[in-house]
């Protein structure tokens, strides 16, 4: 990222808007009134086809009789006119630009070829180029307001939530929600077709920004997610993304459990959770974030529920439980002190506490302030309902806002007021408040998590394989071949077979050099080498077809288990015509999981873990993370699992080696990290013996990327 360029993009000194005309509805002419409605400090010119004024802003003939090179230039001229003024705002020292044409590759494949020749000329300037097809950047801090459409002043509140877009009819919308909450921004950018700089750019760049306190983005694809992740991870802001454009795609390998099973949907979510990242659905949950952010943070899980009617309190005490919150005792003097304003002394002391015997509005303030003393208590909900005093209702909520600030403590206001009040009291305060105790806990939950995020900087980095050495991988695969690794390889685990021919044992060989320990095996091409394989292994045995193509091998008879002697394997063996065999001794009793791996388009390597042989589909009991991940990770992933109890020892069976199962999980984070050529992993099952018995790939199949003729 150009730091400079992007610096100018959001305040520069200088604005010229190309594309400028007097003709009714011009949206060229609607940048100008734009800046002018946000009064914009710097200077701004315009450039048509004629000279004129608009609104007291000089419009140019031509880019080259502006009497400076402006800073900033805003292209709104027909798409195959672009590269030419491109080209024009090079020659005349312009070296940022807003590309907010439309009718690039958006439009077709055909006109790549014009975002191609954008690129050339930017290149040849030393210029840094935001869009095409976009709306631009809006900066309520200098009244930068760039967008095609008309904006009021009074349309956005100044504050220091940014939003970053992929679509500039979201900016509109969601400016207008939270002007409807109360809710303040300081930028907002739509980044169009990403042709330069893409929505991690912007991010970048906010995260350094020191009037930015919560960053929102939109986004239909993560180009780079793995830089998102980072930049996420690393900073204390809160960073929120509503993901669009998840329906499942096409680009799942079905002969892989780890493709079919792992979705984009699944990764997106896992990817978020590692990275800190507040994934929301919709752009009303989006500002409840903005609005919880703007409270102190949640520094712990106790939480005190109040409300004016017993049904609420028992549905917030639900909310809570739901949200991973606990409802911790007051003491004894807490109650008694609201028992002096009760009428009818029904006051009882539970949390949450229902206030429905107390008809003094601003005596609610005095119960939420020594609720929040308690140290016992991080956060409080305030459910304020049936005001009888409708006049003190905003001396209320600027009370809560005093009191969030002197404790230190949040203080979430629910309110449903009247139709004819709901917005007066919006404004009464630049306190936001929720209309649903769900949202409110919801947002609470979020806090929590972002405060827990705070402060703590990964020790492991998500740059892509290509941003990281490249040069640490010891051994390299291809469909075609095996090379043999510069160095010894990793330490094996348990006997080592003779090189294994084919796919199969190329697969098995590597999983096993990387310290996954493999059941005792040999491949084998026809039936007398499989006897002579069988009695070396000693019965009884397994047999299985190795052609990596065939994944249920039980449904399409291609394994049979518990062979016994030189009759039955014959038998076997005639069964299952095949090219390749792999022989395999039985392994003993244990509990059966799946490791699998593969290269997501948006995030890179991904390992997944799950129950493993015939119930990962059955049950589709699977969790990921992207990767690296260290044991931390891997014992929070294993945890993730349903079927992790069976692990544990479930009724009485023996507990697992979960030891050389974790270190099975790094292992494949290794290999996948070392190894970018492969594009899916399965070891399935991989059989997880007693504890202190260690653990043993059963069948292994990996999808290799084809490199070179």
């Amino acid at each position: 990222m150009d730091k400079k360029g992007m610096q100018k993009i959001f305040f520069p000194e200088s604005v010229v808007v190309c594309g400028v005309s007097d003709t009714p509805g011009n949206l060229g002419a609607e940048i100008i009134r734009n800046l002018n409605r946000f009064e914009f400090r710097g200077r701004v010119y315009g450039v048509g086809r004629k000279a004129m004024e608009i609104e007291g802003i000089k419009v140019y003939a031509g880019l080259s009789q502006v009497p400076e090179a402006p800073e900033l230039a805003v292209l709104l001229v027909p798409a195959p006119a672009i590269p030419g003024f491109l080209e024009a705002c090079g020659e005349k020292g312009v070296r940022q630009a807003v590309i907010e044409t439309g009718g690039f590759s958006e439009f077709g494949p055909e006109r790549k070829g014009l975002e191609d020749e954008i690129g050339r000329i930017a290149a040849k300037w030393g210029m840094t180029c935001m869009g095409p097809n976009c709306i631009g950047v809006v900066n309520t801090e200098n009244g930068l307001c760039l967008p095609f459409v008309p904006f009021g002043k009074g349309e956005i509140e100044r504050g220091g939530n940014a939003f970053i877009s992929q679509s500039g009819g979201l900016i509109h919308e969601l400016m207008r929600r939270c002007r409807s909450e109360h809710v303040g921004l300081g930028k907002l950018a739509s980044i169009g077709n990403k042709l330069m700089l893409d929505g991690n750019d912007i991010l970048e760049f906010l995260l350094d920004d020191p009037s930015t306190c919560a960053v929102g983005i939109y986004l239909e694809d993560a180009r780079n997610g793995r830089r998102l992740m980072d930049l996420a991870s690393a900073t204390e802001k809160p960073v929120i993304v509503l993901k669009a454009n998840n329906s499942p795609v096409s680009r799942q390998i079905a002969s892989f459990h780890t493709s079919a099973l792992l979705g984009d949907e699944a990764v997106v979510t896992a990817a978020f959770k590692q990275a800190g990242i507040h994934r929301v659905a919709t752009l009303s949950e989006m500002v409840d974030c903005f609005k919880v952010f703007s409270l102190p943070p949640m520094r712990g899980p106790n939480v005190v529920a109040l409300s004016r009617s017993g049904g609420q309190a028992v549905m917030m005490a639900d909310e809570a439980h739901r949200s991973g919150f606990t409802l911790p005792a007051l003491p004894r003097d807490f109650f008694d002190s609201i028992g002096k304003e009760a009428r009818a002394h029904v006051i009882r002391g539970t949390n949450p506490i229902d206030l429905g015997d107390v008809f003094n509005d601003l005596f609610y303030l005095e119960v939420v302030e020594r609720a929040l003393a308690a140290p016992v208590v991080d956060g409080a909900v305030f459910f304020y309902d049936f005001p009888f005093d409708a006049p003190l209702v905003p001396e209320v909520v600027k009370g809560l806002e005093r009191l969030c600030r002197s404790s230190g403590k949040p203080a979430v206001l629910c309110m449903v007021p009247d139709k004819a009040d709901w917005f007066a009291l919006k404004y009464a305060a630049p306190f936001p408040w929720f209309s649903a105790t769900e949202s409110a806990f919801a947002a609470l939950a979020r806090s929590l998590a972002q405060h827990r995020k705070a402060g703590l900087r990964p020790e492991t980095s998500f740059a892509s394989a290509e941003e990281r050495d490249s040069g640490r991988r010891p051994w390299r695969l291809t469909r075609n071949q095996q090379e043999r690794p510069v160095g010894p390889p990793p330490a094996c685990a348990g006997t080592r077979q003779p090189p294994a021919a084919g796919a199969a044992g190329r697969a098995l060989s590597l999983v096993e050099a990387y310290g996954i320990p493999v059941v005792r095996y040999e491949l084998v091409a026809d039936r007398a080498a499989g006897l002579a394989a069988a009695k070396r292994i000693g019965y009884p045995v397994a047999l299985k077809v190795a052609e990596p193509v065939v994944l249920h091998k039980t449904e399409a008879g291609a394994v049979r288990l518990g062979i016994g002697g030189d009759s039955d394997f014959e038998a076997a063996f005639d069964a299952m015509p095949a090219d390749l065999y792999l022989v395999q001794e039985m392994a003993g009793e244990g509990v059966e999981v799946i490791i699998g791996a593969k290269k997501d388009p948006e995030f890179g390597p991904v390992i997944m873990f799950g129950l493993g042989g015939v119930f990962v589909e059955v049950m589709g009991d699977v969790t990921c993370r992207v990767l690296p991940i260290d044991e931390k990770d891997t014992g929070e992933m294993i945890g993730e699992v349903k079927g992790a109890a069976l692990l544990a020892g479930f009724r009485g069976a023996p507990t697992a080696d979960m030891e050389s199962l974790v270190k099975a999980c790094a292992a494949v984070s290794r290999l996948m990290l070392d190894h970018p050529e492969i594009e899916s992993l399965d070891i399935n099952p991989i059989r997880v013996l007693a504890k202190g018995s260690g653990c043993l790939a059963l069948d292994v199949k990996m999808g290799v990327r084809e490199e070179g003729p």
